[in-house]
């Protein structure tokens, strides 16, 4: 039997309930933030500057029919994908073999050519960027010169990247035209 002096002892030292699930609680916090906080913080002008950089290669690259540089700024497999739409037609090519191949083929041959002078502008630039992804909308104007004809068209561009090897490359793009769409008086949705 133990003594009054041993239960006391016994009281004091007894594992308490709530001090365990507490000392447990608080590791758990503790490592969670010492796992947190040892990511790098996002530099975001700098990533910002790398996708715009992409972008424009990839723009300038398409241009110059330079395709391998134009490869070099995409993600190469099969969930790459490429939405073109306007006013009159679309493009869906989805994987690597048909996003290439569109941009490579003859429904772009037409829209350039060595008499053509180009220009492409892009402006109010939306990102979302995570370590290895981004998310980007912005603007853009295309002009083409032929002699005395200037054609400008407007779109917007959504676009996703991965960042692979410490490279952003795009993954999909999606350029949507604001041009050549019938005015439309807006309508009564409910009588």
């Amino acid at each position: 039997m133990i003594g009054m002096t041993g239960y006391t002892s016994y009281l004091k030292h007894k594992p308490n309930y709530f001090t365990m699930r507490y000392t447990i609680l608080s590791a758990l916090i503790i490592a969670a933030f010492a796992v947190t906080g040892c990511e790098k913080a996002i530099d975001y002008e700098k990533e910002k500057a790398a996708i715009i950089a992409v972008m424009e290669k990839e723009t300038q690259t398409y241009i110059d029919r330079d395709f391998e540089g134009m490869f070099s700024t995409h993600v190469q497999d099969s969930l790459n994908m490429r939405l073109t739409a306007g006013a009159d037609n679309y493009v869906f090519a989805e994987g690597w073999d048909d996003v290439s191949r569109h941009m490579t083929g003859d429904q772009t041959e037409d829209d350039l050519g060595p008499d053509l002078h180009i220009t492409v502008e892009k402006s109010n630039f939306r990102m979302k960027i995570y370590p290895i992804t981004a998310f980007v909308v912005c603007d853009q104007k295309w002009i083409t010169q032929y002699d005395d004809d200037v054609v400008e068209m407007n779109s917007i561009q959504v676009r996703f990247l991965e960042k692979i090897d410490g490279e952003w490359k795009i993954s999909f793009v999606s350029f949507i035209g604001t041009d050549g769409y019938m005015d439309y008086e807006t309508e009564q949705l409910y009588d």
